[in-house]
């Protein structure tokens, strides 16, 4: 690419036709490359006294409003337990690949704060997770054990929420499930098990947090019954008969990140409703390693929303 033409495109950046002829015609290397000398000539032009207002002002760079002692050693309390019930915990880059949480999900890349040489910041630590579950799994010949990883991971997200407690970065655990399909739905109806018992232990016996409830959501097929759903309510009406379950349904159109189901915990505390669990089943390693048996379940718990409404600070 020729100095002119750089320039060119160093001057222009900003307009819509000379992004998608970029996005078409430039092959990675060459974009990145491009990036890589904006951002070098950007720096050039940025005072100390601009850099501090920079600090000052971007969101994405605040400190977090912890204790860092006393929060590493949250974090630590739920690492050692997952482990003790056999995911396996995994300290993961801060960096993903360009396009994870957008390329195999729904999530607009706007949403995501991209950076170069190929890569984003990691604004879901599932999607890794997944990454690192596809590899392994193909490694072995996809076995029929299954794999289970945990993670205490910050997210970066780049849309602004109004939500109490939010802020650009937070931390998050994860927890993840890989396997195969054996029938009758016994992955799924397992595996949602497995995870929903983690929390429940952790928030219940660790924490002494009663006031919990299970959400079930299906997303009903245009046609026929949700057999998944069915067998997974079965499942947790068995295997937590103390707690409420609360069920709805909504069209499989109206929820395009999961498939068949979505699951959740709420909890009251102090008068207040929070949503602290999510999770559900996926397509993502199935999209990865072009396997259709392949079955993956992700769950997450704000952990950071979780220490901070504990410790009075939302």
């Amino acid at each position: 690419m020729s100095v002119s033409i750089s320039d060119h495109i160093i001057q222009h950046a900003g307009e819509p036709e000379l992004i998608a002829i970029l996005a078409e015609r430039l092959a990675p290397s060459e974009l990145s490359s491009l990036l890589l000398e904006v951002f070098h000539r950007q720096t050039q032009q940025i005072t100390p006294p601009a850099l501090l207002a920079a600090y000052r002002n971007n969101r994405f760079v605040q400190p977090a409003a912890i204790d860092p002692l006393a929060y590493r050693e949250f974090e630590l309390l739920w690492l050692k337990t997952a482990r003790k019930q056999g995911f396996e915990p995994l300290e993961l880059s801060p960096l993903a690949p360009l396009g994870s949480c957008s390329v195999v999900g729904t999530v607009h890349q706007n949403k995501i704060l991209s950076a170069t040489r190929g890569t984003e910041v990691v604004a879901d630590a599932t999607n890794m997770l997944a990454l690192e579950s596809c590899i392994r799994r193909r490694a072995d010949g996809f076995p029929a054990e299954p794999l289970h990883y945990c993670a205490a991971h910050r997210h970066v997200r780049a849309q602004a929420l109004s939500q109490p407690g939010f802020t650009a970065h937070f931390g998050v655990f994860c927890l993840t499930s890989a396997g195969r399909d054996t029938g009758h739905f016994q992955f799924e109806r397992e595996n949602i098990t497995r995870h929903i018992r983690l929390y429940l232990h952790l928030l219940q016996e660790k924490m002494q947090q009663q006031d919990l409830k299970i959400t079930l959501k299906s997303l009903d097929p245009d046609s026929g019954a949700n057999l998944l759903f069915e067998g997974v309510l079965e499942q947790l009406q068995t295997q937590f008969p103390g707690i409420e379950i609360s069920v709805s349904h909504l069209p499989k159109s109206g929820q395009q990140y999961y498939r068949g189901l979505q699951f959740g915990l709420l909890w009251q505390h102090d008068g207040r409703t929070f949503p602290i669990v999510d999770g559900g089943f996926t397509t993502w390693t199935q999209q990865l390693s072009g396997n259709r048996k392949e079955r993956f379940l992700s769950s997450g718990i704000g952990l950071e929303l979780l220490w901070k409404v504990l410790n009075g600070r939302v």
